[in-house]
């Protein structure tokens, strides 16, 4: 259907004919009205900024106002990338020597701005970098065009890219971590980007900024099966607020885009949802390969139906924000009318049809473009062509030439009510230090005090506000008893008596050196006696000292008369001590060094009533190497001795330990202090079989530790695990595998192993109880980077033990740039995912089963 006429000025209508003239395909292609003129736009909008741009407030309405008029149509790098264009400085498109128009939506990268993609350079500077992209985004800005762009931000940990999904980053890069300044000086450079992206005129440009996208699947540092919900809501919401309120950034709008499908699940989409003081437009990602595209197609209108349902109760933009015909080839499609049929699919639903825009990603080759070309000089005309121009011609699609006014809208901001949340932990974060800093953001909100406690006690601990940082913080230390468990904590925040923010957040404690008892002796040695020397030409005195060391110390005044004794042991013997939930001794030694460099010292600790076995042993020091201490006018070296008892058996039913200071080759007359004490917790991380995929044992019988080691794929059908103790094949666990085909045809969960080493091996084994149904069963083993798979039958309901050689796996058929390796030694060597799939056999399948697993290892066969 060609699109309807509008009024144009003569002259601007005779070019238009010259040029229709000059191209016949374009003849029929008639322009429609002015996308903003067809929907009363809002006089008041809710933006993550409240703050923005009357240019940035005045785009919001323009694209609440587009949605069920049109879709503006976008492309990713339209003006940057592309094999018919003969430059990338913004003023040649693809598209439009496609269809003699530009897109309405034009979409970048942050990648631009570290040089590694157009228009940045690799050899260029940030600035250099920065000017570029800007130098593009206002030319498209001044064609009227909308500006997006998207971030696929580097490892911050491993340097790696973000494909890279080792390290646990967004752990690293959140408030706390080690990784957080590397974190914001990423987001200096986007600051410093969109702050410098002004007009003519010097008014800040808008842009629709996406951030950590498609976070539900896993191929990216963000994905799900790297990071806990809790903890991809608050690295979103630390970026905004980062660049809103920290970089004064006022020409962003916010967009959220998991990828597709949420089998119609308002749950399932918000997952990870920020909140909606943190996200302006809705969106989600998909794409097809041409190939099972009605199916497709019924989903994406499911989706769409969905999420502009959810953007009218939220108040936000609903949009298609990543879309396209993967592997899309110059000939031999599939489908060669796959545009018009999915704008047809959208169009066919009345909440479907209001996207805002939908936009492609970048034609970085021909052979691997996402729109069509005309007269490429290797391949002439794209095979899609002639459905794309069809799809430019419906009058439902809107391209640059109809935007109209998107940036003078006059709109006002509303007043928010305050936003309130913790930024650490994150809720099932995993903790791993002796003290972790609660953090509590409270923005445009009063409060009279923030509170945390722990549960167990009724106990409210006050959160003090730190100017500097821009939280209220406390640090929290948990328990000896506490670790290796799950802890809730209960943050409150309180405006006179009443509670006006409550959140519970569960964490996983796993921290190493938690203290159960510290003995300071600053006032008094109590349970502190010698228990002699070795050898007994060794003299040593015990005593308490309140005033050399710190508020107080044990101090031995000893006399080692021969330098040439090798063992010298100053023996002591700590009683009445409570040693439940206690593995691990420390204790500090001060003793003199000068005269004595050569000399070593090693601490050692003995379990009564036996004291020939010693804990400790291997630890010794040179005095020269010790941190130097002034005591007095002395040099003194300070010891630290760190004592593992997690191989003592029934330490806890134990009250007393012996404390022996070491040392060999020292001649002394004087004082030695020992001094700070301490019973610990070391949380001792299970020691896994790498040749374990799982035996289901570990987890104790909660499936929420299950779910935690495995990632639902994020655009299959539903599945369910739980751990079952009535299908199994050893121990007291098997894993219960509930399936549930439909819209996409195929369902499967992953589990991340981290590189273990199966060179050696050569078979993978595993139980299982097959349910008769015959669908499609993928094992599939992510090794060096390659996707292998094999396919056992599920054709038989009789429970099993099934061999697989290594031999018969086969790459993945969609992984086509590793066809014909082998899942041989070398690349065994590191295998890094583990996951299972089921498969419908047949499109349009809908089946719902259920299948057990037990003992899933390699061996050598």
């Amino acid at each position: 259907m060609n699109k309807p006429k509008k009024q144009v000025i003569p002259a601007l209508l005779s070019i238009l004919l010259l040029f229709s003239m000059a191209i016949p395909t374009y003849a029929n292609h008639q322009e429609s009205e002015p996308v903003s003129t067809k929907k009363q736009s809002p006089s008041y909008v809710d933006l993550v900024d409240q703050k923005a741009t009357s240019q940035t407030k005045s785009l919001f309405a323009y694209l609440e106002s587009v949605r069920g008029n049109s879709i503006l149509f976008g492309h990713q790098h339209a003006t940057t990338e592309g094999s018919t264009i003969s430059v990338n400085d913004g003023t040649e498109s693809e598209v439009n020597k496609a269809v003699g128009d530009f897109p309405a939506v034009y979409g970048w990268d942050t990648l631009s701005l570290e040089g590694k993609e157009k228009p940045g350079k690799w050899e260029g500077t940030q600035a250099e970098n920065r000017d570029a992209l800007i130098n593009v985004m206002r030319i498209a800005y001044e064609k009227g065009g909308v500006l997006n762009l998207s971030a696929h931000m580097p490892n911050f940990v491993t340097d790696g890219s973000f494909y890279d999904t080792t390290g646990n980053v967004v752990t690293h890069i959140l408030p706390g971590g080690n990784k957080n300044q590397e974190f914001n000086e990423y987001l200096d450079m986007i600051a410093d980007f969109a702050n410098n992206l002004k007009d003519n005129q010097g008014n800040a440009i808008p842009v629709v900024f996406r951030p950590f996208h498609e976070q539900n699947g896993s191929w990216f540092w963000w994905g799900a099966a790297f990071t806990t919900p809790a903890q991809y809501k608050e690295i979103y919401r630390y970026t905004v607020e980062y660049l809103r309120d920290k970089k004064r950034v006022r020409n962003f709008l916010y967009a959220f885009s998991p990828g597709s499908p949420f089998n119609n699940e308002e749950a399932k989409y918000l997952t990870t949802y920020p909140g909606d003081d943190y996200v302006d437009i809705l969106g989600f990602d998909t794409y097809n390969n041409g190939e099972g595209t009605e199916l497709w197609l019924k989903q994406v209108v499911e989706d769409a139906k969905l999420i502009s349902k959810i953007a009218d109760s939220k108040g936000k933009v609903a949009a298609f924000t990543e879309f396209g015909y993967s592997n899309m080839k110059v000939s031999g499609n599939p489908d060669i009318e796959w545009f018009t049929r999915l704008l047809n699919a959208l169009k066919s639903d009345s909440d479907a049809k209001r996207m805002a825009y939908m936009l492609t990603w970048a034609n970085f080759s021909a052979e691997g473009s996402f729109t069509p070309f005309r007269d490429h000089r290797t391949y002439g005309n794209h095979e899609l062509l002639d459905d794309f121009i069809a799809y430019y011609n419906d009058s439902y699609t809107g391209f640059n030439r109809e935007v109209s006014g998107a940036y003078n809208i006059e709109v006002k901001t509303t007043k928010e009510d305050g936003i309130i949340h913790t930024a650490s932990p994150t809720d099932k974060a995993t903790i791993k230090n002796a003290t972790t800093t609660i953090r509590v953001r409270a923005i445009d909100s009063t409060v009279s005090k923030v509170v945390y406690s722990v549960e167990g006690s009724d106990k409210e601990y006050t959160l003090k506000f730190n100017a500097k940082e821009n939280y209220y913080m406390a640090d929290w230390q948990p328990k000896a008893s506490q670790n290796g468990k799950t802890v809730q904590i209960t943050v409150k925040a309180y405006l006179g008596n009443e509670v006006v923010y409550e959140e519970p957040i569960s964490v996983n404690v796993e921290a190493s050196d938690v203290v159960a008892k510290t003995y300071d002796f600053d006032s008094s040695i109590a349970g502190m006696t010698s228990e002699g020397t070795y050898p007994e030409s060794i003299s040593m005195e015990l005593s308490h000292d309140k005033k050399t060391l710190n508020n107080g110390a044990v101090r031995l005044d000893v006399n080692i008369p021969d330098a040439s004794q090798t063992w010298q042991e100053l023996k002591l013997k700590m009683e009445n001590l409570e040693l439940t939930n206690v593995n691990k001794l420390k204790y500090d030694v001060y003793l003199p060094i000068v005269g004595n460099e050569s000399a070593t010292i090693q601490g050692v600790a003995t379990v009564p009533p036996n004291s020939s076995e010693k804990y400790g042993m291997g630890q010794s020091k040179r005095l020269a190497d010790l941190e130097k201490v002034k005591i007095g006018n002395d040099v003194y070296g300070k010891y630290l001795a760190e004592i593992d008892l997690s191989s003592v058996e029934e330490l806890e039913a134990v009250t007393e330990l012996g404390l022996s200071i070491v040392t060999s080759n020292l001649n002394y007359q004087g004082p030695i202090f020992v001094d700070h004490v301490q019973l610990l917790n070391d949380y001792k991380e299970p020691v896994l079989d790498p040749l374990v995929v799982d035996e289901f044992e570990v987890y104790n019988g909660s499936n929420a530790k299950l779910d935690e080691k495995y990632t639902v794929a994020s655009q299959g059908d539903p599945i369910k695990l739980s751990l079952d103790q009535d299908h199994k094949e050893s121990g007291d666990y098997g894993l219960k595998y509930e399936y549930n085909l439909g819209g996409s045809g195929y369902g499967g969960v992953t589990k991340i192993l981290g590189g273990v080493d199966w060179s050696e091996q050569n078979t993978l084994q595993f139980w299982y109880t097959p349910d008769g149904n015959d669908q499609k069963l993928v094992i599939q083993v992510k090794a060096n980077d390659v996707s292998f798979e094999a396919y056992p039958s599920l054709a038989g309901d009789e429970p099993q033990l099934i061999q697989i050689p290594f031999s018969t796996f086969v790459v993945a058929t969609w992984d086509t740039s590793h066809t014909g390796e082998k899942l041989d030694a070398v690349n065994a060597k590191k295998v890094q995912e583990f996951s299972i799939y089921v498969n419908a056999k047949e499109p349009g399948t809908t089946l719902s089963s259920v299948l057990y697993f037990d003992d899933i290892r390699v061996i050598t066969e």
